[in-house]
């Protein structure tokens, strides 16, 4: 190849390079061609001396491709399948463009050099000779020409017969009629590439394809969604849906560019989804109270779709839950709190049904989680639809009911264990869970006393777990649980105090005259009240044990005071008045009572009131089980007077010989249940009355409504506090001198420090 300029006869030269062009862009004679020569030819045209032909060869160029395109325009109308004609010849005319564009890879670079060199901005030198074209490479010119002689004259003067041509064969494919050919996505797609050198390379495209096709769609998909929907099911309705979005999907990646491709989806998605989206809802809850759950999973995979489509869903998801965990608690009556398995059971049941669902139907999207949590919260805390089913307290039975040994539950440890976990589930959704712990210590209290327990282990991963549940929700998980671990401390201290009594006994030595153990349990960790509901004489037998122990106890600690729960203590009672021998359980008031017997044969009501020192009310609930078991003998059956007389069954059998007769007076009587309640009462008053002032303390001046609402945010993790409790509390405050109201502004209160 020669570099060096020389002098040229312009017209020889391009009229050789002119048929070289015509053999490349009608793809004939290519063995022909030069590739080297043409390059020559173009510069030496723009190196000529002594005038460069540099835009002489651009505007020839120019007129070649008009001449040219203007005889394919003619060539691509002649047939009748001119989608396919059109293919043909821009395939064609693309490769020819590109590889001419190359070979004048010289002209090229004079042009655009011409174009960026700074500094000059007149008209003239931005564009070619006459003006009529920008300056550009060979290709862009190309491009150019193809869309003002072949793209835009079909579109004005053929009533837009290719694009015609292109949606037809679009719809015959939706129709399922026949396939697309390849060449529909070639004449598409051109419309990209004519523009992919200019400013707005997608101009084109979406001005003659994207913007009818998407008119096109959206009347398509509109009719046949009104018929599917008038003439088939809700399920086939969907299913018809999912199929066409899916088709749709796949087509536009055929047909379409990239661009168009969430717009074009999000039009069917308009038609098919969000134009008969109320229909959807209005079917849904038949859909999950019938369990057509792949139809939930279709109303949810399309509502997904459009913008707020879910929410109806979520509404409907958490109301029906809501109404299904308030009809089984309905259903089950009063007798909640005396077998909470059935209510426990089945909300967990519930419960773990539903998060199967949402994670099997609704691809565990956490909005419909939060549906099935808030159902909960409303079914667990609500008790219009059911005054027995006070949750806290029933879900703090039913972990007595496990974690109590000797129950006939048939239940394994490893049975306990996954109950217990699963119930925590229940307890996160429990709002007033200080008065869970009340009840749970309680009876864990009972388990510790009575020595119940199923075992320790379960005991102490059931404390584990509450305290892993509260620290998780950002609550009071190490307060919650630091009484109840101690005490099971109180417990162990209890063994070795024992131990020492037993060597100090030793020592003295002293003789008690009957098996003695004791539990001393901190004043502050237990949840007993330790003023029992009646006087107690002790029976002189056991006098000496207690005196014993206190001297021991008194030396060892000075400085602490010892308070008897003679209504919590208990003794094993061996009888040998039987031909057969017998062991009793049973409470202290109740041994109390057999003890008379060692010295009188008959004894009235009256007699063992005045002896043992029991009010009747207690009295009777000692004896009750006693004459049950036919252990004594009454005078008169079926009620208890001052006269009734009482005497020992001399006749009495069991086949068992150690009998349980305590049992009955461990069960939680209503008044306990009471002196709960108002205890939890009592405390929350007092946690209600601490949080206002810490809060009045930080912020010194507060509103009425400011003040309320923090208390209520800062007491919700124990418990929902009512308003008028927190107003009674500020009341109490305000007449305590802690707070006063401002003087500007009486709906103000005001810290005194």
């Amino acid at each position: 190849m020669s570099l060096r300029p020389k002098k040229i006869n312009f017209e020889k030269v391009f009229s050789e390079f002119k048929r070289d062009l015509e053999k490349m862009y009608n793809f004939s004679g290519l063995d022909r061609v030069s590739g080297m020569k043409m390059y020559q030819s173009v510069y030496d045209m723009c190196t000529a001396t002594p005038k460069a032909y540099t835009e002489k060869l651009f505007n020839s160029i120019a007129d070649f491709l008009n001449d040219y395109t203007v005889t394919v325009r003619k060539t691509i109308l002649d047939h009748d399948d001119v989608v396919n004609a059109y293919a043909k010849e821009w395939n064609h005319f693309y490769l020819a463009s590109d590889f001419s564009s190359r070979l004048c890879d010289y002209l090229n670079k004079l042009l655009l050099k011409v174009k960026e060199t700074p500094g000059i901005a007149a008209p003239e030198k931005r564009t070619v000779g006459d003006g009529k074209y920008k300056r550009q490479t060979v290709q862009a010119l190309a491009y150019l020409i193809w869309k003002e002689r072949v793209v835009y004259p079909i579109k004005e003067s053929q009533s837009d017969r290719l694009m015609y041509k292109i949606f037809e064969m679009i719809r015959k494919d939706r129709d399922e009629e026949e396939i697309v050919p390849d060449v529909v996505a070639e004449a598409v797609l051109s419309l990209v590439e004519l523009n992919s050198l200019t400013e707005q390379p997608l101009h084109l495209y979406i001005e003659e394809f994207e913007k009818p096709y998407l008119r096109h769609t959206k009347e398509y998909y509109r009719c046949e969604a009104a018929r599917v929907i008038s003439e088939y099911t809700i399920s086939q309705y969907m299913r018809k849906a999912c199929q066409r979005l899916e088709q749709e999907v796949a087509r536009n990646s055929k047909y379409c560019h990239t661009s168009s491709h969430d717009t074009i989806i999000k039009e069917c998605e308009t038609q098919y989804v969000a134009a008969h989206q109320s229909r959807i809802h209005n079917e849904f809850e038949a859909m999950v109270s019938n369990e057509r759950y792949e139809d939930c999973s279709m109303a949810y995979n399309l509502l997904s779709r459009i913008t707020g489509g879910v929410n109806p869903l979520l509404e409907i998801f958490e109301r029906y839950i809501t109404y299904i965990g308030k009809g089984l608690i309905s259903r089950m009556g009063t007798g909640i709190l005396k077998d909470p398995c059935e209510y426990v059971e089945s909300l967990m049941r519930l419960h773990s049904k539903y998060m199967n669902v949402c994670q099997k139907v609704f691809s565990n999207d956490s909005a419909f989680v939060a549906a099935v949590d808030k159902a909960f919260r409303t079914i667990i805390n609500e008790t219009t639809f059911n005054p027995a089913a006070h949750s806290s307290e029933v879900l703090a039975r039913y972990c007595d009911f496990l974690l109590k040994r000797n129950q006939r539950s048939g239940l394994t440890e490893q049975d306990i264990e996954e109950k217990l976990k699963r119930m925590i589930i229940l307890f996160k959704y429990i709002d007033d869970k200080d008065i869970y712990q009340k009840f749970y210590s309680r009876m864990l209290a009972k388990r510790l006393i009575y020595g119940s327990l199923v075992s320790d282990e379960a005991e102490a991963n059931m404390i584990t777990r509450l305290k892993e549940c509260l620290i998780y929700q950002a609550t009071c998980g190490v307060e919650y649980t630091s009484k109840l671990q101690r005490m099971f401390t109180d417990i162990t201290v209890s063994g070795d105090i024992n131990n020492s009594f037993m060597e100090y006994l030793k020592g003295k030595p002293l003789n008690m005259g009957v098996d003695f153990s004791i539990l001393v349990l901190t004043a502050g960790a237990w949840p007993l009240t330790q003023v029992s509901v009646t006087d107690f004489q002790l029976p002189s037998e056991l006098e000496r044990s207690v005196s014993y122990f206190s001297g021991f106890y008194n030396d060892h600690h000075s400085g602490r005071k010892l308070t008897w729960l003679w209504h919590l203590s208990r003794a094993d009672l061996k009888v040998n008045y039987l031909d057969k021998r017998y062991e009793f359980l049973v409470s202290l008031y109740q041994l109390g009572v057999l003890l008379l017997f060692n010295g009188s044969e008959i004894l009235t009501f009256k007699d063992i009131c005045e002896h043992t020192q029991l009010n009747q009310q207690e009295l009777k609930r000692v004896i009750k089980p006693l004459i049950e078991l036919t252990v004594f003998q009454s005078s008169t059956p079926g009620s208890l007077k001052d006269s009734t007389e009482f005497k020992l069954n001399m006749s009495f059998s069991s086949k068992r010989t150690k009998i349980k007769v305590s049992s009955a007076l461990q069960a939680d009587s209503p008044q306990d249940n009471d002196l709960t309640r108002r205890a939890v009462d009592e405390d929350r008053k007092l946690y209600l009355q601490a949080a206002i002032v810490r809060i009045m303390k930080s912020r010194q001046v507060l509103t009425h409504t400011q003040l309320v609402k923090e208390v209520i945010d800062h007491a919700k993790a124990r418990f929902s506090p009512s308003v008028p409790m927190i107003k009674k509390c500020i009341e109490q405050l305000l007449d305590r001198q802690y707070l006063e109201r401002s003087r500007e502004n009486r709906d103000k209160y005001v810290y005194i420090a």
